[in-house]
């Protein structure tokens, strides 16, 4: 009988330019708070992007696991939009074209929501445990997994996600993740420092 498979989803820590509302994508910046609460002593493997902010985030929550790195899971390439505010940017023609139309529009030297999609789709077909793997991710990216996942349809952007939440997914057995179908169900949960630590 197979077992079931649980999906762990956290976004990393915030940066300055979080605060700042900037588009960040591919620039390595650190956190904010090197000061994180451990989260889990014991977990053994963690994956996640290969970018610094996610890196952090990971050895601040799991500091004794190790850290996977998949360039797959960064999140969304901003092209000449990255590092600029809404407020930089509202009355250029060009991010008005990509921000009505961004699953099929790119940024100027960026990628589009449907390319991110498909990079993360193919990161994920590096996770190997087969009873529960957790990722660290980015906003965009996780998005990607679970407008993928997700019990029903969704919109990319119906996802507010949070820095201090957890994304639980599961499925009845770890092959019905790795065909790609829907997971059984899908939970948001704060993240929460482990009592018996």
């Amino acid at each position: 009988m197979a077992k079931p498979f649980m999906l762990t989803l956290i976004r990393h820590a915030k940066t300055k330019s979080n605060v700042e509302r900037r588009y960040l994508g591919w620039t390595d910046e650190a956190i904010l708070q090197q000061c994180l609460p451990l989260i889990d002593q014991e977990l053994p493997l963690v994956y996640g992007s290969d970018l610094k902010r996610c890196q952090q985030t990971a050895a601040a929550y799991f500091p004794h696991a190790t850290y996977r790195a998949i360039t797959d899971f960064r999140e969304s390439n901003f092209g000449d939009f990255e590092g600029c505010t809404y407020e930089d940017l509202q009355f250029r023609p060009q991010y008005r074209n990509w921000i009505d139309a961004p699953m099929y529009r790119a940024p100027p030297n960026g990628e589009t929501l449907v390319q991110l999609i498909a990079r993360v789709r193919r990161g994920l077909r590096n996770i190997t445990e087969s009873s529960h793997a957790t990722i660290l991710l980015h906003g965009g990216s996780l998005r990607a997994v679970l407008i993928q996942f997700s019990p029903q349809l969704s919109d990319f952007w119906q996802w507010q996600i949070e820095h201090d939440e957890q994304y639980k997914l599961r499925w009845s057995s770890f092959q019905a993740f790795k065909e790609g179908q829907r997971c059984i169900s899908l939970s948001v949960e704060p993240l929460m420092v482990k009592d018996d630590i």
